[in-house]
């Protein structure tokens, strides 16, 4: 265990062990001192330990969103119990232990974990005074919870993308023409096919250019979520196909409710999301309104589950996504 070793501890053992008996052996005054402030120095040891730490000993992540089952390094820094000696961090399999010694309070940790919203790692911290002697466990507290996105289909969403893309040409959905509108930086989720390469080699980071729209028509992702549908399996190409930057506005998961996902934030809003109630086409009578959406790219369990969806959704030019893996239909 580093420098704790065994002759260290064992030497130290030996020590106050003679102290003790220093005191009982010649029974005076200055003798049981020195056994007294032997038995302090042990007490002194373990007081870190005693102290009720379970609300205090937590830690904070370089950063809080993450994918879900794609590995990912974060550091993470105990914010409170600093003056603590020695803490050891040991994930649920036991495999492996990351040692913070005295002075040291940032772990650098690679995770790997399924969607949802933590408040506490699956890692035990096991706190020790400086010798090893005494210790005691908690579990790995965060101060900032840590929330994992879907699994993405990065092939899979790049191919409906593509299909997709050709769809709304045909349909003359509002593409971008040859008339460029205006320069901006890169965010994550624009189509790489806007990036002005030349520009951003002058500017030392990413362009995008923003184009003039032939027609009026502004394409939106909608998911429709009932108990047939494979959710984690829809919500992984839902994240996927906002990640492609094909949709202008924002994507929409119905189920009793309607909910906005605003494109680049899909990580942070889906990692929490559960189902309630059952989708009712009757919600989506606003949403396809002539002052709203005026075309749709449906993804349901099947065709016969999407179908009162899409009349819900008429006059709106709608394509459907069926995910019982029947393809994608106009």
């Amino acid at each position: 265990m580093h420098w704790r070793n065994f002759f260290i501890n064992s030497a130290l053992i030996v020590t106050l062990g003679l102290l003790v008996g220093f005191g009982m052996t010649f029974n005076s005054s200055t003798s049981w001192f020195v056994s007294e402030f032997a038995m302090m120095l042990l007490l002194l040891l373990a007081l870190p330990l005693l102290w009720p730490m379970r609300g205090h000993l937590r830690f904070t992540p370089n950063h809080s969103t993450m994918i879900a089952e794609r590995p990912t390094t974060r550091h993470l820094t105990l914010t409170q119990g600093k003056w603590l000696p020695n803490l050891f961090l040991l994930d649920a399999a036991k495999t492996s232990t990351w040692h913070l010694p005295v002075g040291q309070r940032t772990a650098k940790v690679t995770l790997q974990l399924p969607r949802g919203v933590y408040d506490q790692l699956p890692f035990t911290v096991t706190v020790t005074d400086f010798f090893g002697w005494f210790r005691k466990t908690l579990p790995m507290q965060l101060t900032t919870p840590i929330t994992v996105g879907p699994v993405r289909q990065p092939e899979t969403a790049a191919k409906i993308a593509t299909d997709f893309s050709q769809k709304m040409a045909a349909a003359d959905a509002g593409l971008p023409s040859d008339r460029i509108k205006n320069f901006r930086e890169y965010f994550p989720g624009d189509n790489i096919q806007q990036i002005a390469w030349k520009i951003s080699a002058h500017a030392d980071s990413l362009i995008v250019h923003d184009d003039e729209y032939e027609g009026q028509t502004a394409w939106t992702l909608l998911l429709v979520v009932t108990p047939s549908l494979p959710l984690e399996s829809a919500l992984s190409l839902f994240a996927s196909l906002l990640d492609t930057g094909i949709f202008s506005g924002d994507g929409y998961l119905l189920d009793q409710r309607l909910t906005r996902i605003p494109r680049g934030r899909q990580d942070a809003l889906l990692a929490g999301f559960h189902p309630e109630g059952v989708a009712d086409p009757a919600a989506l009578v606003n949403l396809a309104s002539p002052q709203h959406h005026r075309a749709y790219l449906v993804m349901a369990a099947d065709s016969a589950t999407a179908k009162p969806f899409l009349q819900a959704l008429s006059p709106a030019a709608a394509t459907l996504i069926s995910l019982s893996g029947g393809g994608d239909h106009a």
